[in-house]
């Protein structure tokens, strides 16, 4: 029954992140604008879940993650 369960919320995740990306792939117009509000989201969920010491941590683990990544530069205008 455990099992179960945990397939049922990894199931319910995975159709959140869906919904997610449907909606960013209806608002194309402005990527930056859209990742900043999805950024402002989640820092408001994090603070009212975990608080702000670990939101500050969550954050920095996502910086310190954005070091070993390629990228493409982009000019913005």
């Amino acid at each position: 029954m455990l099992k179960k369960g945990k397939k049922l919320l990894r199931n319910e995740k995975n159709k959140i992140l869906d919904k997610v990306f449907d909606f960013a792939d209806q608002h194309t117009q402005d990527p930056m604008a859209l990742s900043a509000s999805l950024l402002v989201v989640a820092k408001s969920i994090y603070l009212d879940i975990l608080g702000p010491e670990q939101t500050s941590e969550m954050f920095y683990a996502f910086a310190q993650d954005l070091e070993n990544h390629e990228y493409k530069k982009e000019t913005i205008h």
